[in-house]
């Protein structure tokens, strides 16, 4: 454990931390003064309607807490802009704060008149940038891709505008200045995957916002083109880096550099919610010396606990209505057509198999996970002190997975698959479910196990030392682990192609949004009507 000597100097890590600390609150002081201006007020006819829908549209979606603004504001972009015949842009960006403000992503009467202008900006900026492109460039999938990251950047600046990234993007670069020389990419470059030597340092930046600030590919877009200074006005450059982060998102040695970094990143993650989280509870005071450190972080990991419990509680919640929620889409489309059609009548049993189970399952999961215990809060504490103190010696290596290239092993984990989806394919047989409800109950349980794997990992994720696995634990992952496979890769393809958001967007979405903006513009327009009259 760590010493008393007051006397002990900060070290590299600990004099960035504290610089990174002052840009940040001199640039939110900066922020804060402009922002002292008029306020704008939007009318709360249809908030609860449009409020109600969004609740609705993120559970379906799945995405983290933090990027449900940024979402948002992508889909009211793709809504309104035009890439087909160019369109007036003139007020996109009030109504764009108006959404927002009614879908309760944004308090009414907070938003300066100033960030109007500046969304403005940014969307007429990128707008004409991608119609000078589409005028140069008539490849159909080149203008398609050009489209994509033009609303990918789009929605990240509006977001920017409405509330700073200074305080990811500072952790980051902390991150990347403890990590770059303990991780050897060389070593994690998949085979036939051609990554320069001068792109490692992409590799590793895209690691750390995927593995510590779960940041999703539109973020990390902007983070690197800001860094690499790659701006919109000049359209070919612009074109190029973006074609190169797109290669480089999808392999495999930065998904592999995401997993190590990702393993080895629970100290990282308590600075970042002690220091740099914007409700963070630590500041440059608690470096004045090593006991004021060691107090500070003791407290704030028990209160991590704390909430990491709250969150897991509201994982659970959400799982359980994303489940339902696409259950009930797919019935209504798929199984009770298909029951009508083959047997003239609805099969209950097996509906309401498909339709509770896996939510029921996802729910039991919860008694199975529980907080890291006090060892491993000594064991942080120890590595966030090593890492911003002089004069400990001490160094973390980073753990690195181990390879697994056992034939045998490979064989074994092949069988299980058999064995799990025979037995269950024989239990639903005896159910009487038919080919279709079968192959449903399958992806709903595969999904379900997998998102209780994800939940399962918000522990790990705050895990310094490796826990010992119980018998009940080993014996859950020799159940469960095929579905999760399964669910990992429905998932993922999922993330691509979600057809339950995208019916929601054409079905309700986009009929429900263009309803209320009349009813607002009516609004605006009886009240002018009655102000004519006095």
């Amino acid at each position: 454990m760590m010493g008393v000597d007051s006397k002990s100097q900060l070290g590299h890590l600990g004099g960035l931390l504290i610089d990174s600390l002052r840009t940040i609150e001199n640039y939110e002081t900066s922020v804060a003064s402009k922002r002292k201006k008029e306020k704008i007020h939007v009318p709360t006819v249809g908030s609860k309607v449009s409020s109600a829908y969004e609740q609705l549209r993120n559970a379906s979606e799945y995405a983290e807490d933090d990027l449900l603004q940024q979402r948002a504001i992508r889909r009211y972009l793709k809504r309104v802009l035009s890439f087909h015949t160019k369109t007036d842009t003139k007020n996109l960006a009030h109504e764009l704060v108006t959404e927002l403000t009614q879908s309760e992503y944004l308090q009414n009467d907070h938003t300066p008149v100033s960030d109007i202008h500046s969304i403005s900006h940014h969307i007429n900026r990128y707008y004409d940038a991608y119609w000078e492109y589409a005028e140069k460039e008539h490849h159909s999938s080149k203008r398609l891709a050009f489209q994509n990251w033009v609303l990918d950047a789009l929605a990240v600046r509006c977001e920017q505008t409405l509330r700073s990234h200074i305080r990811q993007l500072m952790f980051a670069h902390f991150a990347y200045s403890y990590i770059h020389d303990k991780v050897d990419i060389k070593k994690m470059l998949h085979d036939h995957e051609k990554i320069a030597s001068d792109e490692y340092a992409v590799v590793l930046y895209i690691a750390i916002h995927r593995s510590l600030l779960k940041s999703d590919n539109a973020t990390i877009r902007i983070a690197l083109l800001d860094s690499y200074r790659k701006d919109i006005t000049d359209i070919h450059a612009f074109a190029d880096f973006n074609a190169m982060l797109d290669r480089m998102l999808e392999t495999k040695t930065v998904a592999n550099t995401a997993r190590i970094v990702g393993k080895n990143g629970a100290s990282l993650r308590f600075i970042y919610t002690g220091f740099f989280r914007e409700d963070a509870p630590m500041a440059a005071r608690s470096l004045k010396s090593e006991d004021a450190l060691e107090h500070g972080l003791r407290q704030h990991i028990e209160q991590e606990y704390r909430s990491l419990n709250q969150r897991l509680d509201r994982g659970i919640v959400k799982s359980v209505a994303f489940l339902l929620i696409t259950k009930t889409i797919i019935g209504v489309l798929i199984e009770v057509p298909y029951d009508y059609l083959v047997y003239d009548m609805i099969i209950w049993v097996p509906l309401l198999l498909n339709l509770f189970f896996p939510a029921v399952f996802i729910a039991l999961s919860r008694l199975a996970l529980s907080t890291p215990d006090s060892r491993n809060t000594n064991a942080v504490v120890d590595q966030i002190h090593a890492m911003l103190f002089a004069g400990d010696h001490q160094k973390y290596e980073m753990k690195m997975p181990r390879e697994s290239r056992s034939i045998g092993f490979t064989f074994t984990y092949g069988v299980m698959f058999i064995i799990m989806f025979t037995a269950l394919s024989y239990i639903l047989y005896s159910l009487e479910f038919n080919i279709v409800q079968g192959v449903i109950f399958f992806i709903f349980l595969s999904t379900a196990s997998f998102l209780s794997f994800r939940l399962s990992r918000q522990i790990q994720e705050h895990e310094a030392i490796h826990a010992n696995q119980s018998t009940l634990s080993l014996l859950r992952d020799v159940l469960y682990m095929p579905f999760i496979y399964v669910g990992q890769q429905i998932s993922y393809r999922y993330s691509k192609v979600n057809i339950v958001a995208t019916v929601l967007d054409i079905l309700i979405e986009l009929p429900l949004k263009t309803i209320l903006r009349l009813v607002r513009q009516w609004t605006q327009f009886l009240s002018t009507k009655k102000d004519e009259l006095i």
